[in-house]
């Protein structure tokens, strides 16, 4: 079984949905590195273990994330950027240690894709299932709450029926599509909140990374946040799209 944490990201001109997932035989092993490194910002920065990070807050230094001497005060922006690639470099280092942590993303742009936020779910869906039947794997979606009528709608629908286009002009009996449910995906989608769940919080820095390295801002430039999406590498499921380096669905 493998777990996956979904969120997304939406900017002026891109809609992004990331999934992490990890197998259940590594599910320890993750959560015992992120929950070492939320102690690490407790003991560097003041931000309690229990604290929802959003990447949006730490990169424009809005809230009040740190709690010291039994004050809350806000982080600044640099401080914040730090927080947010550390993030992301837990999941590559956890990757790069052994199999069984990866990391596969959507990013549309939503002039050219009508319906991107249900388009983005139904390619992410469809990757996920191709990658745990290739492992001979099965999956479980975990979601931030909110949208759950249409996540299940969705969902529910692939899982009856979902016609793939071949990637060429046609399947190998003549058709251009191909009636493939998501037989792999099971359990139906599950819904928690991110306030209490730091690997959804981890999915929302790593969906956040790659809007910004797609919609680059003179602020996020200069805090590096605009190549922050780089420190993923050995995580990254390439075999999710073979047209992006990084295996990014764009289309």
């Amino acid at each position: 079984m493998r777990l996956y944490y979904i969120d997304e990201s939406e900017g002026p001109r891109c809609y992004v949905r990331s999934a992490l997932g990890v197998d259940a035989e590594r599910w320890n092993d993750l959560n015992r590195r992120v929950r070492d490194w939320r102690t690490e910002l407790q003991e560097c920065y003041g931000v309690p273990v229990d604290r929802e990070l959003h990447a949006c807050d730490l990169l424009a230094g809005r809230g009040k994330l740190a709690r010291i001497d039994g004050a809350d005060l806000r982080l600044s922006p640099k401080h914040g950027a730090e927080i947010f690639t550390g993030g992301l470099q837990v999941i590559e280092d956890t990757a790069r240690a052994a199999a069984g942590v990866e990391v596969i993303n959507v990013c549309l742009r939503k002039s050219e894709v009508m319906g991107y936020e249900r388009a983005s779910l139904d390619r992410l869906l469809n990757r996920i299932n191709t990658s745990v039947a290739s492992g001979d794997r099965h999956a479980f979606l975990i979601f931030d709450e909110g949208r759950e009528e249409m996540i299940a709608r969705l969902y529910r629908r692939l899982k009856s029926r979902n016609h793939v286009p071949s990637k060429f002009e046609a399947w190998e009996d003549g058709e251009r599509t191909k009636d493939i449910p998501i037989e792999r995906v099971i359990g139906g989608p599950a819904f928690r909140s991110s306030r209490s769940d730091h690997l959804l919080q981890i999915a929302d820095l790593i969906a956040h990374a790659l809007l910004k390295q797609e919609e680059p801002s003179p602020r996020v430039t200069r805090l590096g946040i605009d190549r922050s999406f780089g420190i993923l590498d050995r995580a990254l499921n390439r075999k999710a799209s073979r047209r992006d380096p990084h295996g990014i669905v764009r289309r």
